[in-house]
């Protein structure tokens, strides 16, 4: 019989989070573990979107929709709000089901999940942190988050080596994230390929977010664009600082050069359709769209910074800059002016994604987590 796993998250659409596990769980086959996926409020979005997955049961532990907070301090308010609500129905779905391991991705699924990892001993608890510890993450208030967790685990190197400090007893692993690069190449299939041969096109894919830099990447665009004029930004993604960014791009005299698509479904099509790809992230947990960028074979220019700069060698298959939009301006200059090293580097990120980054290890990775959890049992 399949070990049964249980999966904790609060979504906020499909994104980053809410793929990378759609990729771990469309992989497992359910030989060895059924996998059972607890989204924390309900999001009918994403429950059409895991609806999509063979053998993957779904289940809300509170039937309320609750929107996504632009403000991390509302998100919070919200989460203690509720909290012991919030525990008291996981304690009570995971004692009704036949769960031997339960998975809590972020803080809220690790809040969630936090009593029944004290009092339901036959479960063994993993939390995995997506993001990568900042000064107010490192309160030592999460020492008691993580303490019932047999592993606390990260989803990059830079990830888990934030974590040790919290978590001292050598219960902290790395569980790199990855992508199901073959079926991401293949989806291209189906995209329209658009040429402007006069034109390079940057392409910047995230959420508009403040911490995801995109007003870096405008501003280094801005010198760009003196330099070398024929030369296009697309801005792929949604939030809530989409106005702000706009504003800028106007103010910046470089509107006209700048496309924000907004949410996208296709982006692959997207990426094909460019010859570079820019990231100016201030922290990631390990990003599925630098992963994404290297699968398609495009060269980038990244900004130094925890989860992004482990996923790619300097120089080989991209560039590795500091906080300057002057810096990434003149890496972009010559990627622009050297269309052989923009095919060598991109040609270097494709094979490292498939060797390092492929959903297929990161399956393997799970399952020798979850191999020796039973073990110790």
């Amino acid at each position: 019989m399949p070990v049964s796993v249980a999966h904790v998250l609060r979504t906020y659409g499909v994104h980053g989070g809410e793929r990378q596990l759609a990729r771990l769980f469309r992989e497992d086959d359910g030989s060895l573990y059924e996998n059972t996926f607890f989204s924390i409020y309900s999001n009918p979005h994403c429950a059409e979107y895991f609806a999509t997955i063979p053998n993957l049961s779904q289940k809300t532990v509170i039937k309320m929709k609750a929107k996504a907070f632009p403000k991390l301090r509302n998100e919070m308010l919200l989460l203690l709000l509720l909290l012991p609500i919030l525990q008291l129905r996981m304690l009570y779905l995971l004692a009704m089901g036949n769960y031997r391991i339960c998975v809590a991705h972020g803080i809220q699924g690790a809040a969630a999940c936090w009593l029944a990892a004290w009092l339901l001993p036959r479960i063994r608890f993993v939390y995995v942190h997506r993001g990568t510890k900042s000064k107010a993450g490192s309160h030592p208030i999460f020492r008691l988050l993580y303490r019932p967790y047999r592993v606390v685990a990260g989803v990059s190197a830079a990830t888990a080596e934030s974590l040790r400090p919290l978590v001292p007893d050598g219960r902290t692993v790395t569980l790199e994230n990855g992508i199901d690069w073959e079926a991401f190449v293949d989806a291209t299939a189906r995209c329209e390929k658009r040429c402007s041969p006069n034109i390079t096109t940057l392409v910047s894919s995230a959420r508009l977010l403040p911490h995801k830099a995109q007003a870096f990447l405008l501003d280094a665009f801005a010198i760009l664009v003196r330099e070398r004029p024929n030369v296009e930004l697309i801005v792929a993604g949604d939030g809530p600082e989409r106005g702000n960014l706009m504003g800028q791009a106007d103010a910046l005299g470089i509107a006209g050069r700048v496309r924000f698509l907004g949410h996208v479904d296709d982006i692959q099509c997207h990426l094909m359709n460019s010859d570079i790809f820019i990231h100016a992230s201030e922290v990631e947990g390990m990003s599925n769209a630098v992963l994404e960028a290297m699968a398609l074979g495009l060269p980038s220019v990244v900004v130094d910074a925890p989860g992004v700069t482990e996923c790619h060698i300097e120089g080989k298959t991209g560039f590795v800059v500091q906080r300057s939009p002057s810096d990434m301006a003149n890496k972009l200059i010559a990627l622009i002016d050297d269309v052989e090293l923009r095919q060598r580097m991109g040609a270097q990120a494709r094979t490292r994604v498939q060797e390092q980054y492929s959903i297929k290890a990161n399956v393997a990775r799970y399952h020798s987590l979850y191999a020796n959890l039973l073990a110790a049992i």
